[in-house]
C-alpha cells in the first residue's frame, strides 16, 4: 500500500509539472524597465500578500478593437487609479474618457476594472465607452500577459511603464 501511495504522489507531480509547462506565450506582455531597484523586487506572484505592487506607478496601454486604436495612460497607486482612453474612431473623431481603475487579485493574476468613463476634467460620463475591464496575468519575472476584456471577448494589449 505505501509503494502505491508512493507511486500516486509521483505521478500526481508529473502530471502537475506537465500541466504548468505547457503555458503558451502571447505577443501581448508587459515588461518592467530592468533597473536596479527591479532587479531587487521578487517576482511577481498572484498569491503574495500585496500582489497589487507590481502595478503601481505610471503606465501606457494600447490595444486594438474593432478597427479601433486606444491608446491609455494608468496612474496605480496600490488597489486604486485612473486611466485616461484616447480612441480615435474610423471617421477621425477622437474619444477621450477617463475612469477610475480598481485592482482584484484572482487565483491566476487580477482583474483591472474601470468605472464611470467621464469626459476628462469633468463629471459627464461618455455616452459611448463602456468602461474598460483588463485580465493581467504574471507570466514570468517582472512580465505580464495583458487583455483587454469589455467587449465580451479579449483583445491582446501592450503595457509598458512610463
Amino acid at each position: 500500500m505505501k509503494k502505491f501511495a508512493a507511486l500516486a504522489l509521483v505521478g500526481l507531480a508529473a502530471s502537475t509539472l506537465a500541466i504548468g509547462s505547457t503555458i503558451s506565450k502571447e505577443s501581448a506582455i508587459a515588461q518592467q524597465p530592468e533597473t536596479q531597484r527591479s532587479i531587487q523586487q521578487p517576482t511577481i506572484r498572484p498569491y503574495s500578500v500585496n500582489p497589487n505592487v507590481a502595478l503601481d506607478g505610471n503606465w501606457i496601454l494600447r490595444w486594438r478593437l474593432s478597427g479601433i486604436t486606444h491608446q491609455a495612460r494608468l496612474s496605480m497607486n496600490g488597489n486604486f487609479g485612473r486611466m485616461r482612453v484616447n480612441a480615435r474612431m474610423p471617421n477621425g473623431n477622437l474619444i477621450a474618457a477617463e475612469q477610475r481603475m480598481t485592482l482584484t487579485p484572482t487565483r491566476n493574476g487580477f482583474i483591472l476594472r474601470g468605472s464611470r468613463p467621464t469626459y476628462p476634467g469633468s463629471r459627464r460620463p461618455v455616452p459611448n465607452y463602456n468602461a474598460d475591464a483588463f485580465r493581467i496575468q504574471p507570466v514570468g519575472r517582472n512580465q505580464l500577459r495583458v487583455t483587454n476584456c469589455s467587449s465580451g471577448f479579449c483583445v491582446p494589449v501592450s503595457m509598458r511603464k512610463y
